[in-house]
């Protein structure tokens, strides 16, 4: 796993800071795959057609048209640039103390990934790398250290089916490797052990399976009407070990979302609204609403939205077979929207071949934005949802 060097890195950057730090509590950790849908507040369950369908809603898997190769999409975020730049002072021992200082009260992240998915009509696959890690520096007083730090190396496999004109399921297989854990180390813990010991306890290694399961209403048009129902990682995803302690768990996830799509020639406009977590009393409401809007205009896009009750704002340009998408976003790293927001920025290039169903070449895929009109002669495939 390529990005298991830079969970070590980052991990190895923060354990050593002399136990300055302090927990987050109440924070949600989504997994996501798609900077497109992040930067429309990630309520992109009801509009996904590509094959990034696999990881927000199965039932997409039944709108694929044509055949979508996408052939890498590495991504990679940070939260607020000035924490970043601080953090990368840390590797300067002359000024590591006066850094560590500069970081009481901020809450540093940092995530990549990438992956290749093949996607035809009613079927998709994908192999992807994926790392959200993040820690807490803010109390010197009652020193603590959270350190959430997890790797994940995945296969996944799904199919969508349309049962009416109007109504389609799907199914997603999943296998995943994954490396690391969400540990919080306390004061008498940090001083009882050694780098190497907190190292050791925070990569934890173990492989799972898990289902996915995904439903769409739609009602076709001009302007349609789509309706959706997932519920991600069936009877909660659990590892296994390779020794020792296990990685944390995917608990059950079940969400509905809706969503307008209006197609005229040269522009598409697509407002969606998404409640995650519905099964989950442990998290506030304002927390489970994600809404986000895309206008999809000849070679660009731009999307804006909320999650966890703060602002996104992304944009895509399409090149050809190569697509760049970029997104900020808020997470609320609190109980509830309004105590602290941790702003994250992430860029994603889309490398993609898409052809019809005739096997004509038409440039990229679309695994990018998945269907904003194009003039251009080497768009990638629309999809009609």
């Amino acid at each position: 796993m390529f990005l298991s060097i830079i969970l070590v890195t980052v991990i190895s950057i923060f354990i050593e800071i002399p136990a300055f730090a302090a927990g987050v509590e109440g924070q949600v950790y989504d997994n996501f795959h798609s900077i497109r849908a992040m930067g429309m507040g990630n309520a992109y369950a009801p509009i996904v057609s590509d094959p990034d369908a696999l990881f927000y809603n199965p039932a997409g898997v039944a709108r694929i048209s044509g055949f979508n190769w996408t052939i890498a999409d590495p991504w990679v975020g940070v939260s607020g640039i000035e924490v970043f730049k601080k953090v990368s002072e840390l590797q300067d021992s002359s000024q590591f103390e006066s850094t560590i200082r500069e970081l009481y009260g901020d809450h540093v992240w940092v995530g990549g990934g990438a992956k290749s998915a093949f996607g035809i009509p009613y079927f998709a696959v994908s192999v992807y790398d994926h790392l959200n890690a993040s820690i807490d520096v803010n109390n010197p007083v009652y020193p603590n250290l959270d350190i959430a730090a997890v790797n994940d190396l995945g296969y996944v496999m799904g199919i969508g089916v349309p049962i009416l004109p109007v109504f389609e399921i799907g199914m997603v297989l999943k296998y995943i490797q994954r490396t690391g854990s969400r540990v919080p180390f306390g004061p008498s813990f940090i001083a009882s052990l050694d780098p190497d010991a907190i190292r050791s306890s925070v990569e934890k290694q173990g492989n799972g399976y898990g289902l996915d399961l995904g439903a769409n209403f739609r009602v076709p048009g001009p302007l349609s009407l789509i309706l959706s129902g997932v519920w991600k990682n069936v009877g909660e995803m659990t590892f296994k070990p390779d020794s020792g302690e296990a990685p944390p768990s995917e608990p059950n996830e079940m969400n509905v979302g809706a969503a307008l799509d209006l197609n005229v020639p040269l522009l598409s406009v697509r407002p969606a609204i998404e409640f995650k977590h519905l099964n989950r009393d442990d998290i506030q409401l304002g927390k489970k609403v994600h809404f986000g809007l895309e206008i999809s205009l000849p070679l660009i896009d731009i999307r804006g939205g909320f999650y966890q009750g703060y602002y996104t704002a992304g944009a895509g340009v399409n090149l050809g077979i190569i697509r760049v998408d970029a997104a900020t976003w808020g997470v609320e790293l609190g109980d509830y929207p309004g105590q602290k927001e941790d702003r994250r920025y992430a860029v994603q290039a889309t490398i993609e071949l898409g052809f019809d169903p005739n096997l004509s070449f038409i440039g990229g895929g679309s695994g990018g934005s998945g269907g904003s009109a194009s003039s251009s002669p080497y768009s990638r495939l629309k999809q009609r949802r």
